[in-house]
């Protein structure tokens, strides 16, 4: 067989393949993430070049599905690039692959508060509500070496609120992700003001290994009226020590 029929051969496969790939049914997708992530594809309509997802968010088992669909679309004009937009997104979120890792581009995500029980019981049983957004500076994830401390994502829980509590707001909180030293990243839970006030620490590795420990207590400077109101959410939150709830994930 002469080479340039094998050429000829390779390069009818190749684009056989791109053809192929080109009309590829979004559907596939489906099967694409992780049964164990918190986020799953229900159902997709177009193709992986560009298309819909109707989406579910949260464990398995407690996952709720978003009415709004997530939509992408593939672009290879100076170089390979996925752009995704949906209603919880301030802007269109922009991710490009190269060599050195893959390039987001800087988003806001606005999304609602109850989708904080779907990741956890004990965030289930408190009922949440108020205003939460997560935010986050353009980055490379893969070989970009990033100092200790550069900020990765920071999540605002404003206006917050319990059903177990009629003390409404309870608070506002901040929640933030930073890189830490040997490829972990360090967690903070912190309070900014409010009658409740959260606090934590953790870290999570680069395997998926995570480890936090917080505590909720009312404020000391908070009436005794204030206090009695509290103490359903706290018995909730955790164990008490030290006049204050304790909790920890996982």
């Amino acid at each position: 067989m002469s080479k340039r029929l094998i050429a000829s051969m390779l390069f009818l496969l190749l684009a056989a393949c791109s053809a192929a790939l080109i009309v590829l049914p979004a559907r596939w997708l489906i099967m694409a993430l992780p049964a164990a992530w918190p986020v799953a594809i229900v159902d997709a309509s177009g193709t992986v070049w560009s298309g819909a997802a109707t989406i579910a968010i949260g464990a398995p088992g407690r996952r709720r599905t978003i009415a709004d669909p997530l939509n992408w679309k593939v672009s290879l004009q100076g170089g390979p690039a996925l752009t995704l937009t949906h209603s919880w997104l301030r802007n269109p979120l922009a991710l490009k692959p190269s060599w050195s890792g893959v390039a987001i581009s800087a988003q806001t995500l606005l999304i609602p508060v109850t989708v904080l029980g779907t990741l956890d019981a004990r965030l289930a049983a408190i009922d949440p509500g108020g205003e939460l957004s997560l935010s986050w500076p353009a980055m490379r994830l893969g070989r970009d070496d990033r100092p200790p401390g550069t900020l990765l994502l920071n999540a605002e829980w404003r206006s917050a609120t319990s059903a177990l509590t009629p003390v409404r707001p309870l608070g506002d909180y901040a929640f933030t992700l930073k890189q830490g030293s040997q490829d972990a990243i360090d967690l903070n839970l912190s309070s900014r003001q409010g009658p409740l006030i959260l606090n934590g620490t953790g870290t999570a590795g680069r395997g998926g290994e995570l480890r936090f420990n917080g505590t909720a207590q009312v404020d000391p400077a908070a009436g005794q009226e204030i206090h009695a109101a509290l103490g359903e959410l706290l018995a909730a939150i955790g164990p008490r020590r030290d006049n204050a709830a304790t909790f920890r994930f996982p």
